[in-house]
């Protein structure tokens, strides 16, 4: 126990959907000690995708993000220290000290911290207006400079890049995407990245491939110039970069944290500090279905992974075993993605009677690796299930029209791990980053 009181703490740090979770998570659970929320921004937990879409556009109130609202924290009994960042966890001592110099203790700790955004390097970057989306303040300040803007500069063909880009067209923005190679979206199969780049034109977006930002500068009216490496250069009144995350891991490196690109984790979310648990952005967890580590920068990675966490608070055992997903949208697609797909030697489309609407299935040696599904939630609720369950599927089922796919005979093959994961997990290969940057 946390000297000096009579009940288990535990304090929770981080702003995001993790942190929230594993509260919630930890209570459902039957934990009854006391819990503290440590948050650096100023705002309880909250979501963090429609910063570049609904919120963006002013479709959405500040409200509208929570995670929950106030009168959730009041049910469950959390002490919540807003705009207080945390700055040192002491494990020996079992204590994180806070900005002000006020020490919490604690009996276990949970790690949220998320991920920030990789920041553009490039000369002249600090004597320009630069944009990023990551939290609530960037999103705000990107809104402001956009209400007497005309033309835009996105720098970074991934998820951020293309949503950005669709949410802005659509306010009748002049908008040119900067992709710095061959196709947006690097990490997916170059037919669905083609049709989502031909979308992007569709609506008006001019999109650049192959273009390395190798400059950025001030034009004569005072906005943003863009240099590639080849010498063209793109004017625009707001420049905006989403070129990656990086994992939000200081604060457990400096406690002696086991940390490899995210901390590391294993598949109850434990740290290699037996008290210690973490979920999120910010983790480096093992994938049982694909057999490597992971990191994952994913609302539902976010909220499974702290689901599990706040199991293991409580003393309840709830592996984190799924096939990662993740979805996004643009314009009238929603593309819902499950599984991955590198390594593929056989890829086969599942169509319908509209073209905006398929699915396209991976695998490799005959089995499912991943699927891509283009506006069709029914197909991914059921690969999702057929992954997870590891229900035998062929390729000539996956792209019959006729077969049923939630309704496969339940043919599951039952999963033996004969091994608990210890709280130092061996690396399994290599780590995978999958996010919206």
């Amino acid at each position: 126990m946390a000297a000096g009181n009579l009940r288990e703490r535990t304090v929770v740090i981080g702003g995001g959907q993790a942190a929230g979770q594993i509260i919630e998570a930890a209570r459902k659970a039957g934990y009854e000690g006391d819990i503290s929320l440590v948050c650096e921004e100023s705002m309880l937990p909250y979501q963090r995708p429609p910063l570049s879409k609904q919120y963006l556009k002013g479709d959405r109130s500040r409200d509208w993000l929570l995670y929950r609202f106030a009168e959730f924290y009041k049910k469950f009994d959390v002490d919540v220290r807003l705009g207080r960042p945390a700055i040192e966890i002491d494990r020996n001592r079992g204590t994180v000290l806070l900005d002000d110099g006020e020490r919490l203790p604690y009996d276990k700790l949970a790690l949220a911290m998320g991920a920030r955004s990789r920041l553009l390097d490039v000369p002249s970057v600090d004597a320009v207006p630069l944009y990023y989306i990551r939290s609530l303040v960037d999103s705000e300040r990107l809104g402001a400079a956009l209400r007497s803007a005309k033309k835009i500069v996105i720098i970074g063909g991934g998820f951020i890049g293309l949503e950005t880009a669709a949410a802005l067209v659509k306010q009748d923005l002049e908008v040119v995407l900067l992709v710095a190679g061959s196709q947006v979206l690097p990490a997916v199969e170059p037919n669905i990245a083609g049709f989502l780049m031909d979308q992007h034109l569709a609506h008006g977006v001019k999109v650049v491939l192959n273009a390395n930002v190798v400059e950025l500068g001030r034009t004569r009216q005072n906005g943003v110039a863009v240099t590639l490496d080849d010498g063209r250069k793109f004017d625009g009144d707001v420049a905006i970069a989403g070129v990656g995350a990086i994992p939000n891991v200081e604060l457990a490196e400096n406690a002696g944290l086991e940390c490899d690109n995210g901390i590391l984790v294993d598949a109850l979310a434990r740290t290699s500090d037996r008290h210690i648990v973490a979920a999120g952005d910010c983790t480096n967890h093992p994938n049982m279905h694909l057999g490597r580590r992971m990191r994952l920068e994913t609302v539902h990675n976010a909220v499974e992974q702290g689901r599990t966490a706040g199991c293991t608070i409580a003393g309840l055992e709830h592996p984190y075993i799924q096939s990662p997903w993740v979805w996004s949208d643009q314009y009238n697609i929603r593309l819902q993605s499950v599984g991955v797909s590198s390594g593929y030697d056989l890829s086969v489309r599942r169509r319908s009677a509209h073209q905006d609407r398929f699915s396209e299935f991976f695998f490799q040696g005959g089995r499912l690796l991943a699927v891509i599904c283009i506006n069709q939630p029914r197909i991914f609720g059921a690969v999702r299930r057929i992954l997870n369950e590891r229900i035998p599927l062929t390729p000539t089922e996956a792209v019959d029209a006729n077969v049923d796919l939630a309704q496969l005979p339940e043919r599951a093959q039952t999963v033996v791990f004969d091994q608990p994961w210890p709280p130092r997990p061996p690396r399994q290969g290599p780590a995978l980053i999958w996010g919206f940057d």
